[in-house]
C-alpha cells in the first residue's frame, strides 16, 4: 500500500513538474506569454549592451572586447530579435519593448553614434589608457552604417523588415523611410547583367545572387507596397517573384539555397519564400499568390526533409557555425504568419492545420528537450539530439518558435 502510494506521489509530481518521458509541454496563451518574457530577460541578462543599446554576440557585455573589434552586435541576428519583441508585443497586447527597441533605432542608426558613448564608459571602468586616447587621435575613421545599410544585402532587408514592424506599431515616419532606404540598399545591388536578382553582397567575390536576400527583397517589396500603395515596390515585388521562378530556386519540394543547387534545403529560405507570397497576397488580394505559398508550404513540410513524421522542424543541412542557429525560428514565424492569414480567409484549412501542427510540435519539443539550466534553449529541438549548443541565435531562435504559437498575429 505504501510503495503504491508513494508510486503515485511521483507520477504527480512528474506529470506537475513536465518532466515525465512524453509528458506535453503547457502551450496556453499564458504559459507561452510567461515563457517568452522569461526567455527575453534571459536574452537581456546575457547579451544586452546598455551602452551600446543592442545585443552583443557573447555574454557578459564586453565592451573593451567590442573596441578591440573581438565582439560585435549579432547584426542580421539582432534584426530578428527586434521582431521577436514586436511579434510579441502585437500578440499580447504589452509595451514592455518599445523604449528599448526605439534606443536601439537610435543609437544604432548610424554606427559613429557609438564611439563616444563606448569610450566614456570604458573610462568609467578604467579600461582606457593612455595608449588609446593617442590612437584614437591617429585614427582617420573607418566605414560607418547608416540606416541599418552594410555591404551584406540580406544583412540589411533583415533590418527593413524590423523598422517596418517598427512603423506599423508606432506610425512614426523614420521608421518607414529607413524601410524605405534598405530597400533602395537592396535595389541597388539587382544584376540585370547576370540574369537578375538580388546579390548577396556588394563586395566583388560575392556577387552571386542567393534565395536568402531575393525572399527578403519580395517580402520587403510587397509590404512597402502595401503600406504607401507607391506602384514601384509592387513592380519590384513582381520582378523579383518572376526572377525566383525563372532561376527555379523552388524546385518541386524545397527551396533551394541559390541558383544551380539541389535539395540543399536550409529552414530559414523555405520560411522567408513562403512570406514573400503571402505577404503579396496581403498587398494585392490575389489569391494566386496564397495558392502558391500553400503549396510550397505543404511540400516543405512533407518532402522537404526538414520537418520530422512527429512534426518537428530540424535543419537538414546539420547545426554547425553561428548562423544556423536562428534559421529555424525565421522558418516557424512565416509558417505561423501563412496559417494565420489561412485560417483568416478561411482557405487551404488541411494546410493551416498542418503548419499548427508543425509550430505546436516544434515549440513542445523544443521546451521539453532543450531548454539548458540557464534558460537558453538549445539549436536542436528534436528529442535525442547531441548538439547542444547554446548562444544569442538559438535563444532567438527559440522565442520565435515561442512566440508562433500565439495566434492571430498576422492577418
Amino acid at each position: 500500500m505504501k510503495l503504491r502510494v508513494l508510486r503515485n506521489l511521483v507520477v504527480l509530481v512528474c506529470a506537475l513538474a513536465g518532466v515525465c518521458s512524453g509528458a506535453e509541454a503547457d502551450l496556453s496563451a499564458t504559459a507561452v506569454s510567461r515563457r517568452v518574457a522569461d526567455g527575453v530577460g534571459v536574452l537581456d541578462r546575457l547579451y544586452w549592451s546598455p551602452t551600446l543599446e543592442i545585443w552583443l554576440d557573447r555574454p557578459g557585455d564586453d565592451l573593451r572586447g567590442f573596441y578591440d573589434g573581438r565582439v560585435n552586435p549579432p547584426w542580421w541576428s539582432a534584426a530578428n530579435a527586434v521582431e521577436v519583441l514586436l511579434d510579441f508585443e502585437k500578440a499580447t497586447g504589452r509595451a514592455d519593448y518599445d523604449a528599448k527597441i526605439a534606443a536601439l533605432f537610435e543609437m544604432n542608426r548610424d554606427t559613429r553614434n557609438r564611439s563616444p558613448e563606448v569610450i566614456a564608459e570604458l573610462k568609467r571602468r578604467r579600461q582606457w589608457s593612455e595608449a588609446d586616447e593617442k590612437a584614437r587621435g591617429q585614427k582617420t575613421g573607418g566605414r560607418f552604417l547608416t540606416d541599418f545599410c552594410n555591404e551584406y544585402l540580406d544583412d540589411s532587408g533583415w533590418w527593413g523588415l524590423a523598422w517596418l514592424k517598427m512603423f506599423d506599431r508606432t506610425h512614426d515616419g523614420k521608421y518607414l523611410a529607413v524601410a524605405k532606404a534598405v530597400h533602395a540598399h537592396m535595389a541597388k545591388s539587382w544584376r540585370p547583367d547576370r540574369n537578375g536578382g538580388v546579390m548577396w553582397s556588394e563586395e566583388g567575390d560575392k556577387q552571386i545572387p542567393n534565395a536568402i536576400e531575393n525572399s527578403l527583397f519580395l517580402v520587403l517589396s510587397a509590404r512597402l507596397y502595401e503600406r504607401t500603395h507607391d506602384a514601384a515596390y509592387l513592380k519590384w515585388a513582381e520582378q523579383e517573384l518572376e526572377w525566383f521562378h525563372a532561376a527555379k530556386l523552388y524546385d518541386g519540394r524545397g527551396v533551394v539555397d541559390s541558383p544551380g543547387h539541389h535539395r540543399d534545403y536550409w529552414t530559414y529560405n523555405q520560411g522567408v519564400f513562403i512570406g514573400g507570397l503571402t505577404a503579396l497576397f496581403q498587398a494585392t488580394g490575389n489569391q494566386e499568390y496564397l495558392d502558391e505559398a500553400a503549396t510550397v508550404a505543404d511540400s516543405v513540410m512533407n518532402r522537404a526533409g526538414v520537418v520530422l513524421p512527429d512534426g518537428v522542424i530540424i535543419e537538414k543541412l546539420g547545426t554547425n557555425g553561428w548562423d544556423p542557429g536562428l534559421f529555424k525560428g525565421v522558418f516557424i514565424r512565416y509558417l505561423a504568419q501563412l496559417r494565420d492569414v489561412l485560417n483568416a480567409r478561411k482557405l487551404h484549412p488541411d494546410i493551416a492545420r498542418q503548419l499548427d501542427r508543425c509550430i505546436r510540435s516544434s515549440a513542445d519539443s523544443m521546451i521539453r528537450n532543450s531548454l539548458g539550466d540557464d534558460g537558453q534553449f538549445s539549436i536542436s529541438w528534436h528529442e535525442g539530439a547531441t548538439d547542444q549548443t547554446r548562444n544569442f541565435n538559438t535563444q532567438t531562435s527559440a522565442l520565435c518558435a515561442l512566440v508562433a504559437v500565439l495566434p492571430d498575429q498576422h492577418p
